[in-house]
């Protein structure tokens, strides 16, 4: 548990230095070279001249072609969009691996729980040694009773209780990073998008309204941040709710199994 939180811990500073490194050198960028103002006007059309239409047809329209072209805005922020997803891969695949059923209800552990509920002789030693090794979360949570056991049942059920609580809270820290990912990527991908659009809206000022398409150009390379936060948002509150769907699937199976030791303590109870 103690890897999985620095693993977290990792992957978001990560992000999160990524992002803070991003936006200063943004917003330090040099603004383009406006026109010279005692140039003529037909010196200043030779010197910038309208892009042709054969030089628009040239340009690559692909996804990647257009991340490439998108100059510093751009490209800066796409590289926290990368650190952001692979942060999100790193979460989501240590997630996939813990969050398994024979991680949280192993089967062997199961079947042997089962057969000595079946027993009506089954005592608190029985129980004990089928916990040790175990580090699952219905072991420790079936331990945090047995350390209870002698007492009312009302105290060795608030004790499992308990238990259960400390072990969900700890398997959903693990799923939380994935939640942030997709709630502040779409945040970094929109304020890609203003600072561009604010690059954008200078650039216009400096070179006139009349070279709408340099503004338009940069408009539309700014949203690119906003889709990549998109992109990356979606999958990771998907896979948040799935992870945070089957880790209550299995702690209500959990809960329902343990309930077949309610008649085993309440022995122990009668027997102090």
């Amino acid at each position: 548990m103690n890897l999985t939180r620095k693993i977290n811990r990792g992957a978001m500073w990560i992000a999160a230095i990524g992002l803070m490194s991003v936006v200063p050198a943004v917003m330090a960028q040099p603004p383009g070279v406006p026109p010279v103002a005692d140039a003529p006007a037909e010196a200043r059309q030779v010197a910038e001249p309208v892009p042709t239409t054969e030089a628009v047809g040239e340009q690559d329209d692909s996804i990647m072609g257009m991340v490439l072209n998108s100059g510093t805005t751009g490209l800066a922020f796409m590289g926290v969009m990368i650190l952001f997803s692979l942060a999100a891969v790193t979460v989501g695949l240590e997630r996939a691996v813990n969050t398994q059923r024979s991680r949280i209800l192993p089967t062997a552990f199961m079947a042997e729980l089962k057969a000595l509920m079946s027993r009506t002789d089954a005592a608190a030693d029985d129980l004990r040694q089928l916990c040790e090794g175990v580090t699952s979360p219905v072991a420790k949570i079936l331990h945090a009773g047995l350390l209870r056991s002698g007492r009312p049942v009302n105290e060795v059920e608030k004790s499992m209780e308990d238990a259960a609580a400390r072990e969900m809270a700890a398997i959903r820290g693990g799923i939380k990073p994935l939640s942030v990912v997709g709630s502040v990527a779409p945040l970094v991908g929109l304020l890609g998008t203003v600072l561009g659009m604010i690059i954008a809206f200078r650039t216009a000022s400096q070179e006139g309204l009349g070279r709408g398409e340099l503004m338009a150009q940069g408009i539309y390379m700014a949203l690119l941040t906003t889709a990549a936060g998109l992109t990356i948002a979606i999958p990771c509150l998907l896979l948040a709710a799935l992870y945070n769907a089957r880790v209550e699937r299995y702690f209500r199976e959990i809960d329902e199994s343990l309930m077949d030791t309610m008649p085993c303590f309440a022995r122990m109870e009668q027997s102090e």
